[in-house]
């Protein structure tokens, strides 16, 4: 730019300073301040916008995760069992249903163990240091780490089983404690089986439960137990399966009263005294209450003394008493003794030694386990019992002394059976508005219908195949047994007075032979009979089924040990009470391992040590 072009810029800059301000008026003021205003009120309008968005965002946020929660809550990981992804509402099944089966058992007694099913069970103690929450979660887990190792292996082994009628069983129960409870089946279950059952979910659980059971089934079946280890196991514990014949005469020591009712014969005898008009003057009063006081003057310290050495006394007095009591009936006991020849001779003096002549002095087939005191029960099943062996045995928790004869010791060979039946309930449908003589007859009605169906299963069994394979298709589609009709009515190693009277004179009739059939009746219904045969003594199937179990046991452990289950939610306390147990172990171990080395430095050490010397 020119210097003449500056020169003018300069003087026009020059000019419009010399000008003088504009003054404001009231109306430009007014103007300015709601200028101002104006902008202040964008300005708010655009802060308000924006926390508006920003709440709504928060909002929105909390919802959504709200939302997230509820549906991990109902669909998501509840729990992992091994590989598999476990929901609510499947470990709530098993949950509940560990509750369901104690209160099956129990009910009512429930209150009797310490549980109140009203009241939050993670606030009562089961034990010491677990909660009743904590015990139906220890139930829960194993069950369904239980259930998937079984499922596992089924299918590992190609195992098929059509769980559909034991679906189908479950659905039919439901419907009947629904209609019982008089509530709808959906409540029902959400009742039975938490919040999150639904008949769906349910019937998912029983099958897959189902074909873990079968498949249980099918290897305890399948699990030996041979001759060889029966007999092992009963040398190892013939106590637990043993009887022994014996008589016993129980003398009862002739016990000194407690203190109390001394208390009350002297407070009595006082109260007579004063009644006799043996009362003393004023005078007379006053000079005893002076002599009883004068004692009670001395130190605390005197006054204490001589009260222990009171108790002292008095104790001692009471346990030479108790003693010789004791003395008195051990002296009856060997006065017995010495005059016992046989066991003639000692139910000839039982009259006159026992202290209650009432209780049967002969024991017959008594096992170990049911013999009271424990030092009869000991002597009794010593090795070197010979028969006639007598003895007294003191009984210091019942004040007693037992005088003992031993006879024989044995064990028991009773027979089991096995049989296949079909049953044919005879229940009639009556309500509360029918009369008795209409219960009465459609009670008749009843039966008569049942005895026919089961003439007509008879008969047509007869007039088929007539062999135990046929009968045994019958029971499992006629039966109402729900006990044998899935197994073609079969019962096996039945002991006597298993059955209900009928039933059991029927299969223990001693002519009763392999292949025999008849129709008897009981209170449950009519049963069509069929005696399969002997099965083998008592004592060798009890043995036998110990050892099956004990077997299935070590099985179920084995296939369940590496099935880890993690509760990353924390929905399961005491998993992580035990983590948080182990962690503090674990810490003392590392502190103790700091302080003195590791225990196998420490054992090694020993071992080297031992080695030198």
């Amino acid at each position: 730019m020119s210097d003449k072009g500056k020169k003018q810029n300069g003087q026009a800059d020059g000019a419009n300073s010399q000008k003088p301000e504009k003054k404001m008026t009231k109306y430009d003021l007014k103007m300015q301040r709601r200028k101002e205003e104006e902008l202040r009120q964008q300005r708010k309008a655009r802060y308000s916008a924006i926390i508006g968005v920003v709440v709504v965002l928060l909002i929105v946020g909390v919802l959504g995760w709200k939302f997230y929660e509820g549906y991990q809550d109902k669909h998501g990981t509840y729990v992992t069992v091994g590989d598999h992804d476990v929901q609510r509402s499947e470990y709530e099944y098993y949950y509940y249903s560990g509750i369901n089966n104690l209160y099956s058992y129990y009910g009512n007694y429930l209150s009797y163990m310490g549980l109140d099913l009203s009241k939050p069970l993670d606030e009562q103690a089961y034990m010491e240091s677990m909660t009743w929450k904590d015990y139906f979660d220890q139930q829960a887990v194993s069950q369904l780490k239980q259930v998937y190792a079984l499922t596992d292996a089924a299918e590992a082994e190609g195992f098929e089983y059509d769980a559909s009628a034991d679906v189908d069983a479950f659905v039919e129960s439901i419907e009947t404690g629904a209609a019982n409870a008089n509530m709808s089946a959906a409540d029902y279950l959400k009742s039975s089986y938490g919040t999150l059952a639904t008949m769906d979910n349910v019937k998912s659980f029983v099958e897959k439960s189902s074909i873990a059971t079968a498949y249980y089934n099918s290897i305890e079946d399948a699990t030996e137990v041979t001759d060889a280890e029966v007999s092992a196991y009963y040398d190892e514990n013939k106590d637990n399966y043993d009887s022994v014949d014996y008589l016993a005469c129980k003398i009862a020591a002739d016990m000194p009263e407690e203190e109390t009712a001394a208390a009350e014969e002297t407070t009595t005898s006082a109260a007579e005294t004063e009644a006799d008009g043996e009362t003393e003057t004023a005078d007379e009063t006053a000079a005893n209450q002076t002599e009883t006081t004068a004692p009670e003057t001395e130190t605390a310290g005197e006054t204490e003394t001589l009260s222990e050495e009171e108790k002292a006394a008095q104790e001692a007095e009471k346990e030479a008493a108790e003693a010789a009591a004791m003395a008195e009936a051990k002296e009856k006991a060997d006065e017995m003794l010495n005059q016992i020849s046989d066991e003639a001779s000692f139910e000839d003096l039982y009259a006159d030694y026992a202290t209650d002549t009432a209780v049967e002095l002969r024991k017959t087939n008594t096992k170990k386990s049911s013999i009271s005191p424990t030092g009869v029960a000991q002597w009794l099943f010593d090795s070197a019992r010979q028969a006639g062996d007598t003895t007294v045995i003191e009984d210091t928790t019942g004040n007693a002394y037992y005088v003992v004869y031993f006879i024989d010791r044995y064990l028991d060979h009773a027979k089991t059976v096995d049989v296949r039946h079909i049953l044919v309930r005879s229940s009639a449908e009556t309500t509360d508005e029918m009369t008795d003589e209409e219960k009465a007859t459609a009670e008749e009605n009843a039966k008569a219908e049942a005895k026919q169906k089961a003439e007509d299963i008879y008969a047509e069994w007869k007039n088929g195949d007539a062999t135990e394979d046929s009968f045994a298709a019958l029971a499992e589609a006629n039966s109402e047994d729900p006990g044998s009709n899935t197994n073609g009515g079969l019962y096996e190693a039945v002991t006597e007075g298993q059955m209900v009277a009928s039933f059991n004179g029927w299969i223990f009739d001693n002519a009763r032979k392999p292949g025999d059939t008849e129709i008897i009746e009981t209170d449950y219904g009519y049963h069509v009979m069929y005696f399969v045969g002997d099965n083998a003594e008592a004592w060798h199937v009890n043995i036998e089924n110990t050892l099956r179990t004990n077997k299935m046991q070590e099985y179920i452990t084995n296939l369940t040990a590496d099935m880890e289950v993690i509760d990353k939610r924390g929905n399961i306390d005491y998993l992580h009470a035990a983590e948080t147990e182990s962690e503090s172990v674990t810490g003392t171990a590392d502190e103790t391992t700091a302080e003195t080395g590791t225990a196998a430095e420490t054992e090694t050490q020993t071992e080297t040590e031992s080695a030198e010397k």
